[in-house]
């Protein structure tokens, strides 16, 4: 997966940008301002919030190809301090509205939950390299939490959804509210599938290099769980859009993933196979005589052939799984792009009775 490193964090920095900048959407002024009513102050919240959603979503659907994986760690840092003022100033200058702070509340709860799930690495999907370096037992543990995490964040949205039903009613407004999947929570649920495939496939990569039989083997059989465990989210996910492009493009990739066992791993093991034997005559403290000789120059054939079976389909794979790498940030940049549109505030923001 050494090829996925520059894509991959741009991928990141898509989804964290989306996730996170998502929410910096209601600038306060410098000063505590009254609303005469409250139309006033929900056109005001309403135009930052779905403007911004608008903004940002337009930005996704470019980011992909045109943002640098340097800026990623720059981006993040400004996003944080830019919702960390930004708190400060709806606690200090928001009065909300007759003083009903609910709204402003939940919408401060949101941002900080943003906030911590930057700060603690729940919402980094780029970490391939790292992840290979633990167990298959720690990545478990590591993936898990971080769809448990990504869970929590966007529950943390509905409950903000539910917060601003819950306040126009009281005010006798219809506020427009989700009660479907949001876009960009189905898209992230995705984008855990394809980084988990993706963290294992690298986890296999570096068993590969380490002539490791048992790490290899382990691999796969992770592999062929994960891939189960994609197919059944997969079904779950079928009828969430009527675009399944995405959706598809996972299962595909899965599937080309779980595929490589057949594909090499006899191989592998016939290689590895030779170059344990080779090591062992190399080793050997026997007195060289013809026949030792003969044996050993034989030996290093077999593994020379050994080797080069394996690699020319290992590497074949690996060229056929970049085309398919880079094919899913196509869908998905498409995918956002048809099904992430905002509409206008004064239409679906607040609805009339």
């Amino acid at each position: 997966m050494k090829f996925s490193t520059h894509k991959n964090s741009l991928q990141s920095n898509l989804l964290t940008m989306i996730c996170l900048m998502l929410l910096v959407g209601l600038p306060t002024s410098a000063h505590s301002q009254d609303y005469r009513n409250i139309n006033a102050y929900m056109d005001d919240f309403g135009k930052n919030e779905m403007f911004v959603k608008k903004t940002l979503m337009d930005y996704s659907v470019t980011i992909v190809e045109s943002q640098l994986a340097s800026r990623s760690n720059a981006a993040a840092g400004k996003i944080i301090e830019k919702l960390e003022s930004m708190n400060a100033n709806l606690r200090n200058n928001n009065k909300g509205f007759e003083n009903n702070t609910s709204l402003r509340d939940s919408f401060i709860k949101m941002n900080q939950k943003t906030i911590s799930s930057l700060l603690n690495g729940s919402l980094i999907l780029n970490d391939y390299e790292y992840q290979s370096t633990l167990s298959l037992s720690e990545i478990g543990i590591n993936l898990n939490q971080k769809e448990k995490d990504l869970v929590s964040y966007y529950e943390e949205m509905k409950i903000y959804e539910k917060s601003k039903k819950a306040f126009g009613n009281q005010y006798n407004m219809i506020l427009k509210s989700s009660n479907s999947k949001n876009v960009l929570e189905y898209n992230a649920l995705q984008n855990v599938l394809f980084y988990k495939i993706n963290v294992i496939d690298q986890k296999l990569t570096s068993v590969i290099s380490a002539r490791d039989k048992k790490g290899f083997s382990d691999c796969l059989n992770s592999i062929t769980d994960l891939h189960q465990a994609t197919l059944a989210k997969t079904t779950q996910y079928n009828n969430a859009f009527k675009d399944n492009t995405l959706n598809a493009a996972n299962i595909k990739y899965s599937n080309f993933i779980n595929d490589q066992r057949a594909k090499f791993a006899n191989l592998f093991n016939d290689y590895v196979d030779e170059y344990n034997a080779l090591q062992i005559l190399k080793n050997s403290k026997a007195p060289q005589t013809n026949e030792t000789v003969a044996n050993y120059n034989q030996v290093v054939r077999n593994y020379n052939t050994k080797k080069n079976s394996f690699y020319t389909v290992f590497n074949t794979l690996q060229t056929a799984k970049k085309v398919l790498y880079d094919s899913w940030f196509v869908t998905n940049g498409t995918f956002l792009k048809n099904n992430g549109e905002f509409e206008n505030i004064h239409d679906k923001y607040v609805v009339t009775k």
